[in-house]
């Protein structure tokens, strides 16, 4: 995923943890898995997938940081 070179917001992913919120990588993988496993989708890496996941991880660095926010962001990536 690209940053734009002004955002300073930790974006959430497997390698920088650390610079995430506490707890809040968690909240947004549970996001992530909760509108794959509604979609039917398995843990493989697929366009969809990485689609639901930029949407969601877009939403939680915008502030959206709800999970109703963060699931509505993961169906709307796809266009559910």
């Amino acid at each position: 995923m690209t940053r734009h070179p002004n955002d300073k917001t930790p974006v959430p992913n497997n390698d920088d943890k650390n610079d995430v919120e506490s707890g809040a990588h968690a909240e947004i993988e549970g996001a992530i898995d909760a509108v794959c496993c509604e979609l039917g989708l398995d843990h493989r890496s697929d366009e969809r997938r990485r689609r639901v996941a930029h949407g969601v991880v877009s939403t939680w660095r915008s502030g959206r940081r709800l999970p109703l926010n963060l699931v509505s962001a993961g169906f709307d990536a796809v266009g559910v």
